[in-house]
């Protein structure tokens, strides 16, 4: 009988990036990172500089803890504050825009438009009041009018 071939010992597996030390510090400083006003900026690559490692490693480390990007983190960041922003402030929408890092309040309009189906003004006319003082997560929802089909 012919021996078992071992090829994997041989081989052994690398660890994987979730399990080596000080990735999810890492993790949690690239969040906060990119939750600050400062990071609404930051591409990919300036990031993992900021932070002193290479930037497939975040990108790993955001796909396997969270399921997306920096990217699409950092947008859904960005708009989660402009829900409460509209809701619990009466700051302008220029005022909101510029506070997010948007050029002007029709690109934030676009952008919110794109992410929630509904424009600035038409979220916050039409939020419910739950919302106002318990706002945890992004908002995503139609206009009283288009749920009554």
């Amino acid at each position: 009988m012919a021996p078992a071939v071992r090829f994997m010992s041989a081989f052994p597996t690398p660890p994987l990036w979730p399990d080596e030390p000080g990735d999810q510090s890492l993790l949690q400083t690239a969040k906060r990172l990119l939750a600050s006003p400062r990071g609404y900026a930051l591409r990919q690559k300036e990031l993992a500089a900021a932070l002193g490692v290479d930037a497939r490693h975040i990108a790993t480390l955001f796909r396997r803890h969270l399921g997306m990007t920096p990217a699409q983190f950092m947008r859904e960041e960005r708009m989660l504050r402009a829900q409460r922003l509209l809701l619990q402030t009466s700051s302008s929408l220029s005022d909101i825009a510029a506070q997010l890092g948007f050029s002007s309040a029709a690109s934030f309009s676009s952008a919110f438009r794109d992410y929630t189906g509904m424009t600035p003004s038409s979220f916050r006319k039409s939020a419910p009041m739950e919302s106002i003082t318990a706002l945890r997560g992004a908002i995503q929802w139609s206009s009283p009018q288009s749920s009554k089909d």
